[in-house]
């Protein structure tokens, strides 16, 4: 079965995803209200507090509901889930568009990686629905936490060039982690960002504790 098969045989749905796929989620959580069934939003991890403009953020809880009789295991892009909207002549509403070019946004890196012709005629389609864009930018590249600044002020002190200046290199311990307030996601975020060095090809993050690689990443050319 499809997947909108298969929410409009059940009457209590809960919406399993991970971190990644929150703007799906919530794109997907309007479409299931609007079939007038009972829905459920359910992430096991924190989400950062960049994503609380997100239509029904609020609605998000740790764990699902016994009552349900679809548990929905959610691990599409946005893109993806756009298209299958898309071929099912689903029409859009706001909330739909803005949680869709959310997703565009970090999927994409902020319309810097991963890109084709479809990304932005889906961005300008989103758009031209009622995407709150301006809103979406905001949070998503222009909002911080203190604890991610802090973090990033701890990684960057610690920043090393190797390899005729190619190569960035950061140890993260678990005092880092601690004192910031941040969490690793951050630090994968701040490690990305270490690739707009200039001559940087590659950037390792590194457990300090006990030399464990936590990420690996490579500049795209």
């Amino acid at each position: 079965m499809t997947l909108l098969q298969d929410i409009k045989n059940a009457n209590h749905i809960v919406i399993e995803f991970d971190v990644e796929f929150v703007a799906s989620a919530c794109a997907l959580y309007t479409y299931v209200l609007q079939q007038h069934k009972k829905v459920s939003l359910v992430c096991g991890d924190d989400i950062d507090s960049k994503f609380s403009f997100l239509p029904w953020f609020d609605k998000i809880r740790k764990s699902g509901y016994s009552s349900a009789d679809l548990v929905l295991p959610l691990n599409i892009s946005a893109l993806d889930l756009y298209e299958i909207f898309e071929k099912n002549s689903i029409k859009l509403n706001q909330k739909m568009a803005t949680a869709f070019y959310a997703g565009l946004l970090v999927e994409t890196k902020g319309f810097s990686a991963n890109l084709d012709g479809t990304i932005f005629a889906t961005a300008k389609q989103l758009i031209d629905a009622k995407a709150e864009y301006k809103t979406c930018t905001k949070f998503i590249l222009n909002t911080k936490s203190l604890a991610y600044m802090r973090l990033k002020a701890l990684m960057f002190n610690k920043m090393l060039l190797k390899d005729d200046a190619t190569l960035v290199v950061i140890d993260l311990s678990e005092d880092d982690l601690s004192k910031s307030g941040a969490k690793l996601s951050d630090a994968f975020e701040i490690l990305e960002e270490s690739l707009s060095l200039v001559h940087v090809k590659k950037a390792e993050l590194f457990k300090y504790e006990n030399n464990e690689i936590l990420k690996s990443i490579t500049k795209e050319i």
